[in-house]
């Protein structure tokens, strides 16, 4: 379940970082956490210290080529690459493997 709390990842030159909504704040404020040194890792701490967003944005710096994906196991759609610069999903099916 949800949180439905607005999150934001985005990138700078130093790394990752990203604001999440508080939590029951009528004002909306955001939580700012980062630098990380990829989107993964940002991502990872934000599924560790916070409730499940329901979604968010995410902003890279120009220029990602995909270049830092690192390929994970998918057990429905072949492989599943998730971008460490850009946070975009970079899907492949089993047979280009």
């Amino acid at each position: 379940m949800s949180t439905g709390m607005d999150c934001d990842f985005y990138e700078k030159k130093d790394g990752w970082y990203y604001d999440i909504q508080v939590e029951y704040d009528p004002e909306e404020d955001y939580d700012k956490h980062g630098p990380f040194t990829t989107f993964r890792a940002a991502l990872r701490h934000l599924d560790r210290h916070h409730g499940n967003p329901g979604g968010y944005g995410v902003t890279a710096l120009p220029g990602c080529k995909h270049d830092l994906a690192r390929p994970m196991s998918h057990p429905y759609n072949g492989y599943t690459h998730v971008c460490d610069r850009c946070g975009a999903p970079i899907t492949m099916e089993a047979s280009d493997a």
